[in-house]
């Protein structure tokens, strides 16, 4: 009760310093929904420490009576509750479409007639819009097992349109302006079970404000017919997937077809359309020993190729078509440059990316991770943004290379690909780590050990002291700090939420 108490305390002082207090419109479609979990989704709304809410529920044509009257219950106790009924099942988007028709809030926020959120959850979202200027807002989320206990949570990265296009990563919770919404033609029946994901594709073609609640704000039910419970709940999704995204990619006009992973479920890959004119490359090899920024520039100088692929000696792309893979990366709007993830010969990672300002400044992303895997929610199986990605294997175009000055010579042995990767982001574009091609890095760890130079690691802390310490947009900042490994800390994420809002206040 102690703590409890202090909680709202602290929601009350925060909301006293929220200047905007829009009203949002959450929004809830039913189907024969089990009473119990019905009464859990509605009490996690009347609970929240904002109190600018409303709850529309669209219930579709159910056909239990016990459904029916805990909706009546619900309207009956709480005015700020809607329930519209709808004589037959039209399906998901429909009655979320129908429950859009009565929504007056400036905001709008998705929520499944089974799942729960935090009691602090549009507190969150209503923060971030005021302090960011944002037209989309998602948190991250956990999973509720069918025994009501809380698993598996979510940490998620900053928004990464990349990563979006193979996984269906943003989830819950869900929140957009009304306005925006309704621009982009509400859902979509033709997408039904990935309803949520396909509208946030065409958001994303609308408004590039979107942001990210660092904290697990949503618990997802996990119940026979739940993705949540398992892929195998819902068939034909991947397939569905893919249809959205070549939808969104033909409507960007970008020239990239995205197909179903051949091993993992409900993960995308994407392969050039073979619409492009070829593109020169010129390869610049890094021999091992030489110092990699002088050699990388004066192979860059030699070339009038459009584009640049930096390869350590030490690394072989064995796929035919590895430089055409890389591309199709490198050609997406707003991309700086590309690397592969890079496999030990034993079929372990050896980085895929680079994740910055954790205990060390640059450190490999799940590095002894099977390859072959799925990684943390599609980060292996699936193209995604990351801070960086090494001179192993580089591609950049000259022009964004010659924007930003090439590779720094100041660094003797070390960090001077990662410095270039952070000043293309600092110019506003992405860096872009892909599964494929496969990419063999036969580095040995005497090498590692004795390219390690204590100046270079100085030099790099010093120039991008402020990023570094702001930490990895990409990486979840819930995670622990020992390694880029995504392992959760040891007291729990949890804990870790409260004592990073503690700090803030």
């Amino acid at each position: 009760m102690i703590g409890r108490r202090r909680s709202l305390n602290g929601a009350a002082r925060e909301l006293e310093l929220l200047v905007e207090r829009p009203l949002i419109s959450v929004v809830m479609p039913t189907h024969d929904t089990d009473p119990g979990h019905l009464r859990e989704a509605i009490g996690s709304v009347r609970s929240q420490s904002y109190p600018n809410w409303e709850l529309v529920i669209a219930d579709d044509g159910s056909s239990r009576e016990d459904t029916r009257r805990a909706l009546s219950r619900a309207v009956s106790r709480d005015a700020r509750v809607t329930a519209r009924l709808l004589e037959r099942n039209q399906g998901i988007s429909a009655a979320t479409n129908a429950a859009l028709e009565l929504c007056r809030g400036e905001l709008v926020a998705f929520l499944d007639h089974d799942d729960t959120m935090a009691p602090d959850a549009l507190l969150r979202v209503a923060q971030a819009f005021a302090e960011h200027g944002a037209d989309v807002v998602y948190t991250d989320q956990d999973k509720l097992t069918p025994g009501g206990r809380r698993a598996d949570p979510f940490l998620k990265p900053g928004f990464s349109p990349v990563y979006a296009l193979g996984a269906m990563y943003v989830g819950h919770l869900l929140v957009a302006r009304r306005e925006l919404i309704d621009e982009a033609g509400r859902l979509d029946p033709a997408y039904d079970t990935i309803q949520d994901f396909e509208l946030l594709l065409r958001l994303s073609e609308r408004t590039d404000r979107i942001g990210h609640v660092p904290e697990v704000l949503y618990h997802w039910r996990a119940i026979p017919g739940s993705i949540a419970l398992g892929v195998d709940q819902k068939p034909g999704v991947t397939d569905l997937q893919a249809r959205a995204v070549n939808a969104h990619l033909a409507r960007r006009g970008i020239e990239a077809e995205a197909v179903p992973h051949s091993i993992v479920p409900h993960r995308l890959r994407l392969r050039p359309t073979g619409r492009h004119e070829r593109a020169e490359v010129s390869v610049v090899t890094i021999p091992s020993g030489e110092r990699p920024a002088s050699v990388g520039n004066r192979g860059a100088g030699r070339s009038e190729s459009e584009y640049l692929l930096f390869i350590d000696e030490d690394v072989e792309v064995t796929d035919p078509d590895g430089v055409e893979e890389l591309l199709v990366c490198a050609r997406l709007p707003g991309v700086g440059a590309v690397g592969p993830t890079l496999i030990h010969p034993d079929g372990r990672v050896s980085a895929a990316g680079f994740a910055i300002g954790l205990d060390d400044p640059a450190a490999p992303v799940m590095r002894g991770f099977d390859a072959g895997a799925d990684g943390y929610y599609g980060a292996l199986a699936c193209a995604r943004e990351v801070s960086a990605v090494g001179v192993g294997c580089l591609l950049v175009s000259r022009a964004n290379f010659d924007r930003v000055g090439g590779f720094e010579e100041a660094y003797s042995r070390q960090f001077a690909d990662l410095d270039l990767c952070m000043k293309l982001r600092e110019a506003g574009l992405s860096v872009i780590c892909s599964p494929a091609p496969r990419a063999v890095d036969r580095t040995t760890e005497a090498r590692r050990r004795s390219d390690f130079d204590v100046l270079d690691r100085a030099l790099f802390v010093d120039r991008w002291y402020e990023r570094l310490a702001a930490g990895d947009p990409f990486y979840g900042r819930g995670l622990s700090r020992e390694a880029a490994d995504y392992a959760l800390p040891p007291f729990g994420v949890d804990s870790l939420e409260v004592a990073m809002r503690e700090s803030a206040r």
